[in-house]
């Protein structure tokens, strides 16, 4: 197998700026929607079907994978005019979102939110697709642990910075400016996608062959795709809830979300960053030992809540264990991934994490059947220690390709 084309640095600087653009959008979609809603006048299980039906095209964006893997669109590339396209789609579909009134139309908004998640799974599929193509395997943890960071720096700052703006705006309510600048921040990676070539591929992964999609029924790919939906079922589940429990604490203005919502994604932002550092210096047993165990301790420590400080420290350290799993996850997918379909395979793998939005509603759901927060924290603690066996073979280097796809593999 030829190895992969030398990840040049305008390449990793449109990789990280279309991950920190997406760190924006998630930060709005988890920390100022559900308030938004809220205040518009829906019942939280309302809120959490209509964010869960929002997020379903990350579950979903696999399905962009055979078609960037396959098609040259007008001779432009494989990655980079999809990657456009994405993110023209997400523009459209949140200034549409600042226009519509969530109750009056509330189909309406959903369908708006669906059109702007849409356009971040095609453009974040394609670029994985490509970093995939292009990162050496040595580089590969540290690459995704600056993605990662990009997304999460950028999520801290915004979630900070939106949390401040709508406090002097004067609350959810006015949520709708946070939604007209992320569009415009749509701009810069839209921009420097034009102005880069599509970078070379290795000369193997150009040969698109279905039988590359066999990487998924692998015992070891199975394993690793039971970690990834335990432990993002759980996380998801937690933080999609979490502003609105910030309410139910009391702690309900723009100005609280947003330096909780900066909090948890401050810890992202380590947890991704120090992984790569951890995998060098005590292996791979022990990062996935520490994955599991932190997110769970982090989930459960949210019941112990009484003050805003509290309530940082807690959030803080779910991001860490949150921000080291995704950055984890991330690595050991791209190790997986075929590269005769690396934006497919890959894809797949990530989409396990993604079916996580369904936590959204099931702890939604919690919530309003039990009218507390407390057993729907330790449940999620709880799903999170159900992936742990999950995480011993994975604690071994995979086989070598060539001994992967020898039969009973």
């Amino acid at each position: 197998m030829s190895r992969p084309a030398r990840l040049g640095g305008a390449y990793l600087v449109l990789f990280a700026t279309l991950y920190a653009v997406q760190g924006v959008v998630v930060a709005y979609l988890l920390n100022f929607n559900k308030p938004y809603m809220k205040q518009a006048g829906l019942r939280e299980d309302a809120i959490g079907d209509v964010q869960t039906l929002a997020l379903l095209p990350m579950v979903l964006k696999f399905l962009v994978g055979p078609l960037s893997d396959r098609v040259n669109l007008f001779g432009l590339g494989h990655r980079r005019p999809f990657i456009v396209l994405g993110l023209l789609m997400q523009a459209a579909g949140l200034i549409g979102l600042a226009l519509v009134d969530p109750f009056r139309h509330l189909s309406a908004f959903a369908a708006l939110a669906v059109l702007a998640v849409t356009g971040l799974a095609f453009y974040d599929t394609c670029c994985d697709g490509m970093v995939v193509d292009v990162t050496p395997p040595e580089a590969r943890a540290r690459v995704q642990g600056l993605l990662w960071t990009s997304r999460f720096l950028a999520a801290t700052v915004f979630t900070l910075g939106f949390g401040a703006w709508l406090g002097w705006l004067g609350g959810a309510g006015r949520a709708g400016h946070l939604l007209w600048a992320s569009a415009a921040l749509t701009a810069a990676p839209a921009l420097l996608a034009l102005l880069l070539r599509e970078p070379p591929r290795a000369a193997d992964v150009e040969v698109f062959q279905w039988s590359a999609l066999g990487v998924m029924v692998r015992r070891r790919s199975l394993y690793l795709l039971a970690f990834g939906g335990l432990y993002g079922l759980a996380g998801m589940g937690v933080e999609s809830n979490l502003s609105l429990y910030y309410g139910r604490l009391g702690f309900d203005g723009g100005g609280d979300v947003g330096v909780l919502g900066a909090c948890r994604n401050f810890g992202r932002a380590a947890g991704a960053l120090l992984l790569p550092l951890a995998l060098s210096r005590i292996g791979r047993r022990a990062v996935l030992t520490v994955g599991v165990l932190g997110l769970a301790t982090a989930i459960s420590g949210q019941t112990l809540i009484g003050s805003r400080p509290e309530a940082g420290a807690f959030g803080f350290l779910f991001g860490a264990a949150s921000g080291w799993d995704d950055a984890l996850f991330a690595f050991l997918a791209m190790e997986a991934a075929d590269p005769r379909m690396a934006a497919s395979t890959f894809a797949l793998f990530m989409a396990v994490t993604n079916l996580s939005v369904v936590g959204d509603a099931l702890f939604a759901r919690g919530v309003t059947g039990f009218a507390q927060y407390r057993l729907p924290f330790l449940a999620a603690a709880v799903v999170v220690l159900v992936a742990w066996p999950f995480t011993w073979p994975l604690s071994r280097p995979p086989a070598s390709r060539e001994h992967e796809d020898a039969p009973g593999a």
